[in-house]
């Protein structure tokens, strides 16, 4: 067995909630720049337009997502999917490709997982998963904006806040101050007592909308070192 089962989605459709971290971080860097800076940069009214736009946009389009998994430095897994959102604006996720490598994972002692084991440190990714993944939850996102300290850095503006789901985790933003862009975002969390490192790098389509090109999260469980990736690419407008 495999100490990560596919972690998003089964072979075939998925349909999951509307509130996706596609879209959901760059609700929190519009609603960041307008909270924290006020009318100088973005007033309210433009960030909620400007979420609504990217919002929009984005569903007009499909992409390739890949999920790379790399357990104690070797890549143990990767699974690729053709996103889309649906009529009803849900999220479609098709798998196209499963890599899983073969042997079995050991422990930091060398011994072999045994599936008790195994399906421990699979509930412990999906808690890691699931904590991530409240960081663009819209209510979280405003919290962060509330608890923000602001400077700027020639073109670039920082969004520092802490405390936003669990005591002591930090959220870090970097905003393109002409464009209002998300540059970057890191984030520092706890996770059933192991600490987690999350890294997001953002990109957008020329005259289109935002979107996560690129997150790494970096954790530890029982001494297994785990780094999970995820990539976007492959943009394309939908014909209908």
């Amino acid at each position: 067995g495999t100490l990560l089962r596919p972690i998003h989605g089964s072979k075939g459709e998925l349909r999951v909630n509307r509130v996706k971290r596609i879209v959901g971080m760059f609700a929190v860097a519009a609603v960041a720049v307008s909270g924290a800076v006020a009318q100088e940069l973005l007033n309210i009214e433009d960030a909620a337009r400007l979420m609504r736009r990217n919002q929009e946009e984005i569903r007009q389009y499909s992409w390739k997502s890949t999920y790379t998994y790399i357990v104690d430095g070797a890549q143990r897994r990767v699974d690729e999917y053709r996103m889309r959102y649906d009529s009803d604006g849900f999220l479609e996720k098709i798998q196209e490709r499963s890599d899983v490598a073969k042997g079995k994972l050991r422990a930091a002692d060398g011994k072999k997982l045994n599936k008790k084991e195994r399906e421990e440190a699979f509930n412990f990714v999906m808690d890691v998963k699931s904590q991530l993944d409240g960081y663009f939850n819209p209510m979280f996102a405003e919290k962060a904006v509330a608890r923000s300290v602001v400077t700027s850095e020639g073109e670039v503006l920082h969004l520092d806040s802490q405390h936003v789901i669990t005591a002591g985790d930090s959220v870090k933003l970097e905003i393109e101050r002409s464009t209002k862009r998300p540059l970057t975002a890191h984030i520092k969390t706890v996770v059933d007592g192991s600490p987690v490192d999350y890294q997001v790098t953002f990109g957008s389509m020329e005259y289109g909308p935002n979107y996560i090109a690129s997150s790494v999260a970096t954790t530890e469980w029982q001494g297994i070192k785990l780094v999970m990736k995820d990539e976007n690419s492959n943009f394309t407008k939908n014909l209908n």
